[in-house]
């Protein structure tokens, strides 16, 4: 496991995930937001391309905040990706896949959990991208879950609005109650959890 408190998260497929030419792996990037999860999974995903491997890109049709077919760093790296309403549609096209790398898995429901294993018992690398934790520090959707049968771990931290110490908690700054609500700088700030409780 690798942890960063650094905004510019600067992780290679070499010195991260280990390379395994012969066996399937769930492999998982986890970490609050502003701690550049999706930046490192699309670093990873042009590594596996460098390295002549066929990848698909999914992500949540939910999650339209910067564009509607990629994924988009916060700094705007990017790549295209496929948007899915249920996690079963990507069955659909994994069968040319080498490795299926999925961003945002916090908003998919639990049946993501047997997509996964079922990519990789066909044989397929499956690399996904999340929050770990909710804006209330809570376990994320079916994150918990993926991470249990996760081979290999990436956990990332942000930096604390208010301390600069490392951020675990994705903060919400608007009066909105709902798990899921879409949103960048003007809704949510990095938090450690010392600061995070001194404002609970």
């Amino acid at each position: 496991m690798e942890i960063s408190y650094k905004r510019d998260v600067k992780i290679s497929l070499k010195s991260s995930f280990t390379q395994s030419e012969r066996n399937a792996q769930i492999r998982v990037v986890c970490g609050p937001m502003f701690s550049g999860k999706t930046k490192t999974l699309i670093r990873v995903i042009n590594e596996y391309k460098t390295l002549g491997k066929k990848v698909f890109v999914f992500k949540p049709k939910i999650d339209d905040r910067y564009a509607k077919d990629s994924i988009v760093s916060h700094d705007k790296d990017e790549t295209s990706a496929f948007n899915v309403n249920r996690p079963v549609e990507i069955l659909d096209y994994h069968l040319n896949a080498d490795v299926i790398a999925i961003d945002e898995v916090q908003f998919f429901d639990d049946s993501i959990i047997d997509v996964c294993n079922t990519l990789t018992n066909n044989n397929k690398t499956v690399i996904c991208a999340g929050l770990d934790l909710d804006y209330r520090g809570l376990p994320f959707g079916p994150m918990p879950k993926v991470l249990a049968i996760a081979d290999e771990i990436i956990k990332l931290n942000s930096v604390c609005t208010f301390c600069s110490g490392p951020a675990r908690i994705s903060h919400r700054i608007t009066q909105e109650t709902e798990q899921v609500v879409l949103g960048e700088k003007e809704k949510y700030v990095p938090l450690c959890r010392s600061c995070y409780a001194e404002l609970k």
